[in-house]
């Protein structure tokens, strides 16, 4: 008959059950992470789609901000606008309108409605999305406050002009002057959008998931960031003539004589239709009426 030592069985069946409770609050632990790991993801994407809409809403709507003050620079589409384009002056959004619109289109929960009073709003939306919560069910945004909207220009490229995308050239004119033909467009034309997102900046939460452990601090809140730039084309102007205004710039013939009259005014007799000749003319196409009739 075999004796058994009771004490040792003892033990290993204790190191067992200790074994399963720590493993079982690892794993907890572990899971809990991972999901909260997968609401973070949630937000920073959309602080990506974010980022996204307030850079291609800046390349369509002007800013009109006095502080940033862009319509005094030309080299702005909102200081080249106010010569050729003044209408697209009067499509305009500020910084805190885009804001709004983020707030409450994409920072809001899911089939939320989509108004054209989303500018004017500097409150979070009255739903956010599903996951934007901890297992307290608190908000992991809290305020419009942690919500942060910045928009820039910038030159393109670096190197170009500073008044003009394309460069001056001079011409021979018919006086033995020099006329200097330019095409004034803007170039500082690289819309900059910056979003940030502050989340869970004093969550007790998940203080107590990852706690201070000993040379890392506990957990104070995470920031999502990102920066899109898109290209804006602001370079038609209002009308025929802010048409003719720009671009009869870049047409030396339109404002100088190029070629002395008497060198063609001879040949009269030979082509009676040169007499009536308009170097360089600019102004817009006018269909004849009778090809209008029907």
């Amino acid at each position: 008959m075999k004796r058994i030592n009771t004490a040792n069985a003892r033990q290993a069946g204790q190191a067992m059950v200790e074994f399963l409770i720590s493993m079982t609050m690892v794993m907890s632990v572990l899971l809990l992470s991972i999901v909260m790991l997968g609401k973070f993801n949630d937000i920073r994407n959309r602080t990506l789609m974010g980022s996204r809409y307030l850079a291609w809403e800046r390349t369509v709507w002007t800013d009109g901000d006095a502080v940033k003050n862009l319509v005094s620079d030309p080299t702005t589409a909102e200081g080249w606008s106010s010569t050729y384009g003044s209408a697209a002056l009067g499509a305009s959004k500020l910084d805190t309108e885009l804001k709004g619109e983020v707030m409450q289109r994409i920072l809001a929960g899911d089939r939320s409605s989509v108004t054209s009073a989303d500018r004017t709003q500097n409150q979070l939306a009255a739903s956010l999305p599903a996951m934007w919560n901890d297992y307290g069910g608190n908000a992991l945004l809290a305020s419009a406050a942690n919500v942060a909207v910045g928009t820039s220009v910038a030159d393109d490229p670096a190197s170009s002009q500073t008044t003009s995308a394309l460069a001056q050239w001079a011409v021979p004119t018919a006086a033995a002057g020099r006329y200097l033909a330019h095409l004034n467009l803007p170039t500082r034309t690289l819309r900059s959008a910056t979003l940030s997102i502050s989340i869970a900046q004093n969550n007790d939460v998940l203080k107590r998931l990852w706690p201070k452990d000993q040379e890392l601090p506990a957990f104070s809140g995470l920031t999502f960031s990102d920066t899109n730039v898109l290209m804006a084309n602001t370079w038609v102007p209002d009308g025929s003539d802010s048409n003719k205004a720009l671009f009869s710039q870049a047409v030396p013939a339109a404002n100088v004589a190029l070629v002395p009259s008497a060198g063609y005014q001879g040949l009269q007799k030979y082509a009676p239709e040169i007499s009536t000749l308009e170097f360089g003319r600019v102004r817009q196409d006018v269909v004849p009426p009778n090809r209008l009739n029907q």
